[in-house]
């Protein structure tokens, strides 16, 4: 991503205690059942995606509190604002991503603020449900057609309902109505700035109802609307259509789209798709005592549901790692809506792989594919001298490297002075690595010879690139990503030859093709430098392999160590994941990650994934759980990129979670196949993991203990295992008859014979046959929490109102600055001095600041002073309320037990760093 970004470079510090609420007691699998029977592994599938269903126990009438629907080319964001809202956008309306405008049904008023509402993301379903006020809803967007359907119930039949598509200043559409149809259409051409594409884009929101008397009009140039009467039961139904818009008759296209959904069946055909999508999903379950096992398994869950509802267009939904199908900012846009970055949106390839969804990433790779002409014009005119494809990091929709209209922060672009992205030359390697993934997971060659074009470029690019020195080794000159720039042999360049040279051999003689580059590769391929080293004290010495027995090298990002480092991202870790050159055997490897410059840097940080590959299963669980409590703020399970709430909710977070997840439980990166390498020892797991050459594998493991290993073969294949049991005997039976395959052995790695359409089991020698119990779960029925983070929405908690404190210490007000510690300084009560106070249950207490509306947290885990900084409560901005006997009250901070202290005798900022109570901890509560 670009340096534009803000560094979020904190270290976070997890709370030990948590604050969980979760879909009642940790469902885990009975002790000694497997789920394996009869060479199949057996999964209740609605009721495992169901645990995740994000629940709202009160209406969401927040923007940000908004949830998302979508099928893959046409997405919505949902919330209760004026009794329904929902933002509509779409993956093609270029270039600014402009969304379709806000469908607003005034009427479910009495439902979303009725004392009794509830409502529920039904995963399983794709369908938004609540009730309330004796009404249902169901909202949806048709995975079968370009629509968004609002099914509602218990209406007055004797109201009028009024349903409003609206746009907003800024926009010019053509407001049309005719009949029982209105419909907000908007074209226009992309022709501002460096990189147009000169095509022509638009917007279509066209809407209509089904019940009486259905009358279509527009109250101003920038609403459509349809006014009517529920049906005589009370029932109605609300249809906006909402196709790719070039131009024509809005009109006729509205209802060519609606095509009689406003009274006819609709449901089927939606339900079909998405009951089949979880059918083939790779499930993991995830239960721990402490509940945080089950948040992240919500968490994957919830990325599989939001991929498959933005990864279906023609296009990728997601740019930039924000999740544009679900945004609730009207026009606004994080970063560059035309453009993609590829470093956040490769966690959620290799997401959908490792789960079996392999086509959901055809948006990515045909966004490549279809611009190779493209990407080979903009190499030729901004890398002078260069062959083949040097593929833009930020590449534009329509394939050049500009960025934001203008080429001063061009990607592939040596003509221009350093930048961002302008030396940024390995994305083409990285796509061609995918494509080779894609290949070696699915075994489909039409898929390869189609993509290959861009494999070659990209070689070509990398051998003109390179020169070889006077050591006999090839040198390069480019950016370290975005961390380093125009520096002496970046280790991404080096990893990308070491990864990519050899696979794109493989790739040309498969297809038999081009065999002078295979020639030229195979000459390259020895002359490839080893991968640069620097000192784990300082990361400023250049060091060597020799180096390495003295235990204090780690992988730099360049032989410029020193030089300056501009973004955050750990350049080292980059050859283990997702060059994959080191594993769970390496020192170097694990001595880089301990020593990384940058711990949860952002929401693309890949620390759980990076653990995961280096079998240090503890890390995966601390940064999986940072991660969250850091940036997982939106109730939807999304990401904000600056820890409080924005303009759009990131994916990219959820995406390196529901990629380290299943790399936990089974790799197989390089032909060996790996056993629950890095799962935590607290969590149960079970579930699937997508392997190579179509073929699954199926783990239960409880206490860091497999108890089911099962692998159904997709190809004829010698399948290499590693002992799950290391130094102990295992054997492996056939899935269905119990036959034995491979005989009793205690080898480290086992070799199993595998044929296509086979399955197998790897147990323990001699280990008594397990009962059977399939594996399922219970539908969440409530919010759940870890540390602030939540999915969904709680109750309301009753709040004790507004309150201030004065400090015994002094006798003056705590304050409550803009950006400034809470500091005992005032005399009087004003706004400043005053704090909503809520019961959280237990003792305990949380206080939002009226100053600025945001809760006070004791930061830094309690190192740092008392601040008003955080939209949501965790242990941070949980506070034990202690009543003393002389009147006074105390706080003491749920994440370090300390109390709150009046520092200085008030001359210094409040802090939780006491252990006992005297009068510097002492305050009076006033309730105003």
């Amino acid at each position: 991503m670009p340096k534009i970004r803000p560094k979020l470079s904190v270290v976070l510090a997890l709370a030990m205690t948590a604050v969980l609420l979760v879909a009642g007691p940790p469902a885990e699998a009975a002790p000694g059942t497997t789920a394996w029977r009869n060479g199949s592994f057996v999964v209740d599938t609605p009721n495992v995606v169901r645990r995740s269903d994000i629940v709202v126990q009160r209406a969401n009438t927040a923007p940000t509190e908004s949830l998302p629907l979508g099928n893959g080319a046409l997405g919505a964001a949902v919330w209760a604002a004026d009794g329904f809202t929902a933002q509509l956008n779409r993956t093609d309306t270029f270039p600014d991503r402009k969304s379709l405008g806000q469908l607003v049904i005034p009427g479910l008023s009495r439902l979303t603020s009725a004392a009794d509402f509830t409502g529920k993301l039904d995963l399983y379903d794709g369908m938004l449900r609540q009730s309330g006020g004796g009404m249902t809803l169901t909202a949806f967007v048709r995975a079968d057609t370009q629509q968004l359907v609002v099914d509602v119930t218990g209406a007055d039949p004797n109201s009028t309902q009024t349903a409003q598509v609206k746009l907003w200043s800024g926009r010019s559409p053509q407001a049309r109505a005719s009949g029982g149809t209105a419909a907000l259409a908007e074209t226009w051409v992309d022709n501002n700035g460096a990189g147009a594409s000169g095509r022509t884009f638009g917007s279509l929101a066209g809407l209509t109802a089904g019940g009486r008397n259905v009358t279509a009009s527009t109250p101003n140039n920038l609403t459509g609307q349809v006014s009517f009467q529920p049906n005589t039961d009370g029932s109605f139904r609300v249809v906006v259509a909402a196709p790719t818009w070039t131009g024509g008759d809005s009109i006729a296209t509205t209802n060519a789209v609606l095509n009689g959904a406003a009274q006819g069946e609709v449901r089927n055909a939606h339900l079909q798709w998405w009951h089949n999508y979880w059918s083939s999903a790779g499930l993991i379950k995830i239960s721990s005592a402490d509940g945080t096992g089950d948040y992240v398994e919500n968490l994957r869950t919830i990325f599989l549901y939001a991929s498959a509802a933005q990864s279906r267009g023609v296009l990728p939904g997601s740019q930039a790692g924000v999740a544009d199908l679900f945004t609730f900012s009207q026009d606004k846009r994080d970063w560059y809506p035309s453009g993609y970055w590829f470093w956040n949106l490769r966690m959620q390839v290799a997401a959908n792989l490792a789960a079996g969804l392999p086509g959901l990433n055809d948006p990515m790779f045909r966004l490549y594919k279809d611009n190779v002409d493209a990407i080979a014009a903009w190499t030729s005119g901004h890398m002078p001298g260069k062959q083949g494809l040097c593929v833009p990091e930020t590449m534009r929709f329509n394939g050049n490297g500009t960025y934001n209209g203008g080429n001063d922060n061009a990607s592939c672009d040596s003509t221009i002075p350093p930048m961002w992205n302008s030396l940024n030359v390995t994305t083409g390697a990285e796509v061609g690595l995918w494509v080779w993934e894609h290949y070696r997971m699915t075994d489909d060659r039409a898929f390869l010879e189609a993509h290959y074009p861009l494999i070659k470029g990209a070689a070509q690019f990398l051998l003109s690139h390179a020169t070889t020195g006077a050591d006999g080794k090839l040198h390069t000159r480019s950016n370290a990503h975005e961390t380093q720039w125009d520096v002496t042999d970046p280790t991404t360049d080096v990893a990308a030859m070491q990864a990519f040279f050899p696979i794109a051999v493989k790739a040309a003689q498969l297809l038999n093709v081009d065999a002078a580059l295979v020639n030229q590769l195979n000459a390259a391929i020895p002359k490839i430098q080893t991968l640069p080293r620097t000192d784990t004290a300082t990361q400023q010495q250049l060091l060597t392999p020799a180096d390495d027995a003295n235990g204090n090298t780690m992988i730099g990002p360049s032989t410029q160590p020193a030089a300056q480092r501009r973004n955050s991202e750990n350049i080292g870790l980059e050859a283990v994941w997702p060059f994959n050159l080191i594993g769970d055997n390496s020192a170097l490897g694990r001595r880089t990650f301990t020593s990384r410059s940058y711990v949860n840097s952002h929401t693309w940080s890949y620390d759980s994934l990076h653990a995961a590959r280096l079998g240090m299963a503890p890390e995966v669980r601390t940064a999986l759980l940072a991660a969250i409590r850091q940036f997982q703020i939106y109730p939807s399970g999304m990401a904000s990129f600056t820890a409080q709430p924005g303009s759009e909710p990131y994916i990219e977070q959820s995406g390196v979670l529901a990629i380290a997840v299943p790399e936990a439980l089974a790799q197989d990166y390089d032909g060996l196949l790996r056993i629950a390498p890095a799962w935590p020892s607290d969590w149960t797991g079970e579930g699937t993991v997508a392997i190579g050459h179509k073929s699954k594998v199926h783990v239960q493991i409880t206490a860091g203990t497999p108890t089911t290993v099962a692998i159904a073969s997709g190809a004829n294949q010698q399948l290499a295992v590693r002992n799950p049991w290391p130094g102990q005997s295992v054997t492996v039976l056939d899935g269905q008859t119990r036959a034995t395959v491979v005989a009793p052995q205690t080898s480290a790695t086992v070799t199993i014979p595998a044929q296509a359409g086979r399955s197998y089991l790897v147990e323990k020698t001699g280990s008594a046959i397990q009962p059977f119990q399939p594996l399922s779960g219970t539908p969440a029925t409530v919010a759940r929490r870890y540390d602030r983070a939540t999915i969904g929405l709680p109750k309301a908690t009753p709040g004790t109102g507004t309150i201030s404190l004065r400090a015994r210490a002094n006798g003056k007000y705590v304050t409550a600055g803009t950006g400034t510690p809470l500091i005992a300084d005032s005399a009087t009560i004003g706004t400043a001095q005053q704090f909503e106070m809520a019961d959280l249950g237990s003792g305990n207490v949380s206080l939002k600041a009226k100053a600025n509306g945001l809760f006070v947290a004791a930061d830094n885990a309690g190192a740092a002073p008392l601040l008003a900084k955080n939209a949501a409560v965790g242990s941070w901005e949980t506070f034990q309320l202690i009543r003393n006997g002389d009147g006074t009250v105390s706080f003491r901070a749920q994440v370090n037990n300390n109390l709150v202290c009046a520092e200085n005798a008030g001359a210094a900022a409040l802090i939780a760093n006491r252990a006992a109570i005297g009068p510097w901890e002492s305050f009076d509560l006033i309730t105003n």
